[in-house]
This record gives C-alpha cells, structure tokens and sequence, in this order.
C-alpha cells in the first residue's frame, strides 16, 4: 500500500464529513447522501485505526504488515456499529459492551487466520 494513501484519504476524509456536517442535513441529503456520511466515516476511522495499530506495533518492536492493516479494518468497524445502535435508538451499556466484543472477535480471526 503506498505510504500516503491512508493519511491522505483520512484527511480527504475528515473535509468532507466537515462539510457535509455544516451544510447539509440528513433529511436534505437523501439516502446517496447518508450513504456518503457513513462511507467517509469509516475511511476516518479507518486511518485513524491504522495509525493506533502502527503505534502500537512500534512500541512492540515489530514492523507494520498486512495483518496490521486488516486489524483497523476491524477496529475500525466498531464505530460504525455503535452509530447503527444509535440510529435504532438502542444504544446502552449492554449494546456497548456487545460491539467490543465483536471487534475483539474480529481481531481474534484475524490473528488465527494470517
């Protein structure tokens, strides 16, 4: 993956959902608008995800591969699953603590599949 891709598309990103957040509405936007929001969400998350999972791998002395990029696809996806929570109106400790185990799973398999 080239070296910049990431944070560049992250800041990409953050501008749109900047804009997007001052200008418009969820019910002005319509669905292709709302599907944009979550899309740039998760290009967020995910840059900011893989930036943690780099972090912490040059704490532990290793070097950044394939696993860590698919490790913030994972923890990235968190966040989406608590605003679809809050969406439905069921956000709660229970439904909190659900999602975290789900990423946990999430990187379980990825470091018994890779």
């Amino acid at each position: 993956m080239p070296k910049r891709l990431i944070p560049v598309s992250c800041l990409i990103a953050a501008v749109i959902l900047l804009v997007m957040l001052n200008f418009t509405t969820p019910a002005s936007v319509g669905p292709l608008g709302v599907l944009v929001f979550f899309t740039t969400f998760y290009v967020l998350v995910f840059g900011l995800a893989v930036g943690a999972v780099k972090v912490f791998t040059k704490l532990a002395g290793g070097q950044m591969g394939k696993k860590g990029y698919l490790y913030g696809a994972v923890i990235a996806f968190g966040p989406i699953l608590l605003m679809l929570a809050q969406s439905l109106g069921s956000i709660s400790w229970p439904t909190i603590a659900l999602t975290g185990v789900f990423v946990l799973l999430g990187c379980f398999l990825v470091s018994k599949r890779l």
